[in-house]
């Protein structure tokens, strides 16, 4: 009968140090697969040198065409078209309210448009808000380097 048990166990123990020890990842699986007892004809005593940078892309996905980035300025004015938008169709809104209620005289004909109007433009007014703070911290970054 074999025997396994005190060479068993320093195999195992110079098994789990150099588990510890190896960085490359197919080396790795190999020291799991030795450790428990699937293959340890696959285990090799020099592990694989281990590649330094970065990991290699399979060729298959390679390096995908982006879309061109656009400037700093024509992405600080694209910001500023739907706030701009927003306000416009609030401020339509308001006056369409005003002038239906100049020829009616009735306020709860206009009441939905102009609480429409008021969304639109407080959305507008915010969204402006929000796109000058982010076009500031663009700025800020473009001019610290």
């Amino acid at each position: 009968m074999y025997d396994t048990g005190t060479r068993g166990q320093m195999e195992k123990d110079k098994l789990i140090r150099k588990l510890k020890t190896v960085k490359d990842p197919k080396e790795r699986d190999r020291i799991m697969w030795a450790l428990a007892g699937r293959g340890k004809d696959t285990f090799e005593e020099e592990p694989s040198p281990v590649q330094a940078g970065k990991p290699e892309m399979p060729p298959s996905q390679g390096q995908i065409p982006g879309l061109p980035k656009l400037p700093v300025d024509a992405r600080k004015a694209v910001s500023y078209i739907a706030p701009a938008l927003l306000i416009f169709f609030g401020m339509v809104n308001l006056l369409q309210a005003v002038m239906h209620y100049i020829e009616t005289g009735r306020i709860d004909a206009v009441f939905p448009q102009l609480i429409f109007g008021v969304i639109f433009f407080l959305f507008g007014f915010f969204s402006l808000t929000k796109a000058r703070k982010t076009s500031q911290g663009v700025n800020a970054d473009k001019k610290k380097t």
